[in-house]
């Protein structure tokens, strides 16, 4: 069972200070006031990043970073296999 208890944006924040494209991502998420930041949801950060015209760089990096974001709240039990 999954269990999401940080937003996006929070769990983002958590990489603020990394020099890494994830870090610039958090970096702008914070800075945009508008950003979805109670979101859990994929599709709609995408498609935010998509109407302001973020290039395809950010949207990978958004991409990718949420489904580490996503990973990191799978649980390690792995009984029902």
């Amino acid at each position: 069972m999954e269990i999401i208890d940080l937003s996006f944006f929070q769990w983002l924040q958590k990489f603020i200070d990394v020099d890494l494209p994830i870090g610039d991502l958090s970096k702008d998420a914070k800075a945009d006031n508008n950003f979805p930041r109670e979101s859990k949801d994929k599709t709609e950060i995408i498609d935010y990043l998509e109407t302001k015209s973020a290039n395809y760089r950010v949207i990978q990096v958004a991409e990718e970073s949420f489904d580490f974001y996503k990973s990191s709240f799978l649980s390690d039990d792995f009984s029902g296999l």
